[in-house]
């Protein structure tokens, strides 16, 4: 009987938002720009300042304005994993550069802000 509750207790903590890495980062216009912050000091060189991807050194890098072109998923979880653990061959895992718990919400947060207007969540107060 301890065994099941063990092994439930670690399917618990497998799929729980925190082991997952999607941080409860409410999207306000603070929280936006932190991530324009974050986001200018280590994503421009491969997305571009507007988030475009044009970029002629990384040719595969993903547009960032178009949630549905992303490999990974645009959810809220799918975003976190790709900017803490890496996407791909081509972008690396940048978790390691986030001192604050909640950057990858912030940075989350940044990118949803370059979504077309019709597709970004309503920026609360």
């Amino acid at each position: 009987m301890k065994r099941i509750f063990l092994h439930f207790g670690l399917l618990l903590v497998m799929v729980s938002p925190a082991v997952v890495g999607e941080t409860e980062v409410p999207y306000t216009s603070e929280s936006i720009d932190k991530g324009r912050a974050l986001y200018t000091n280590l994503c421009t060189e491969c997305h571009g300042r507007d988030g475009k991807s044009l970029v002629d050194v990384i040719s595969d890098a993903t547009d960032l304005t178009e949630p549905d072109l992303y490999r990974n998923g645009s959810s809220d979880a799918a975003i976190d994993q790709s900017i803490r653990d890496g996407a791909g061959s081509g972008m690396p895992p940048f978790g390691s550069h986030l001192k604050d718990g909640d950057d990858v919400g912030h940075l989350r947060n940044f990118i949803k802000s370059l979504w077309p207007e019709a597709r970004r969540p309503p920026v609360a107060n």
